[in-house]
């Protein structure tokens, strides 16, 4: 699997040695479009609510947020081995959505090779007992 930097951790112009998580627009893959905000996407990924998202990045990587009352606030973060980690979690979440988009018949290519052991698995068991007879 590709691995691609889809999110970037980008000093803050109005908030010096602070930083965001931006989205890579020139990486994102054309084939996903969404209807809502980009905003959104890490929450998604991580399968939280966007304020569950915010809280994480506040109590868990230690982010600081900022515009309160506004539709999407904003989440500042210091830079450090924690925020890195997490940028790596979120690239790593957007690279296996884009593959498992790539690849639509994974499960059941999966399943069929499970299957095929499964099958293998019973005629050993049966010529075992055929030859112990």
């Amino acid at each position: 699997m590709t691995k691609v930097e889809y999110f970037v951790l980008e000093e803050s112009p109005s908030r010096p040695g602070k930083y965001t998580i931006r989205l890579n627009f020139d990486k994102f893959p054309s084939q996903l479009s969404t209807s809502g905000s980009f905003n959104l996407l890490p929450a998604r990924l991580l399968n939280l609510s966007y304020a569950q998202y915010l809280r994480f990045c506040r109590d868990i990587v230690g982010g600081e947020i900022a515009g309160k009352n506004t539709i999407y606030p904003i989440v500042y973060f210091n830079k450090t081995m924690t925020t890195n980690a997490f940028v790596r979690l979120l690239n790593s979440r957007m690279n296996l959505v884009v593959w498992e988009r790539e690849h639509p018949d994974w499960r059941e290519h999966q399943d069929y090779l499970a299957q095929k052991e499964k099958e293998k698995q019973a005629q050993k068991e049966a010529t075992k007992n055929v030859s112990n007879t």
